[in-house]
């Protein structure tokens, strides 16, 4: 597995996402490229795995950490989700009401987006 790929994985919740943190244990978080962007699709489907109940609060806010920290992603689109999942203690815990409103937010942006 090459590095973009987990990536992918582990940002995706993939089926091989254990694999891939141990292939990507060989690479350096700073990167002077980014390799993948997480785009707000993919951050709908993350939260939509929360609210589903297929990941934790915990899972969320360490996957928010992991992309937070990682030269080799870029998040710039989302980079105020990402803050507040990882930040939970600063700006309040993960509920899934509040993960409902995040989506609806990010949806309606997502939407306006498409419009334009």
């Amino acid at each position: 597995m090459k590095r973009v790929e987990a990536l992918v994985q582990i940002v995706t919740f993939g089926p091989e996402r254990d694999n891939a943190y141990l292939e990507l244990v060989k690479y350096s978080y700073d990167s002077d490229i980014e390799l993948f962007e997480i785009s707000e699709s993919i951050l709908a489907d993350v939260l939509i795995m929360f609210i589903s109940g297929n990941i934790s609060d915990d899972e969320l806010e360490n996957w928010a950490n992991f992309v937070e920290c990682r030269d080799d992603l870029d998040y710039e689109r989302i980079e105020g989700y990402i803050y507040a999942l990882a930040n939970p203690l600063l700006l309040g815990e993960i509920t899934k009401v509040k993960i409902e409103k995040m989506l609806n937010v990010l949806n309606t942006s997502i939407n306006k987006t498409e419009f334009e």
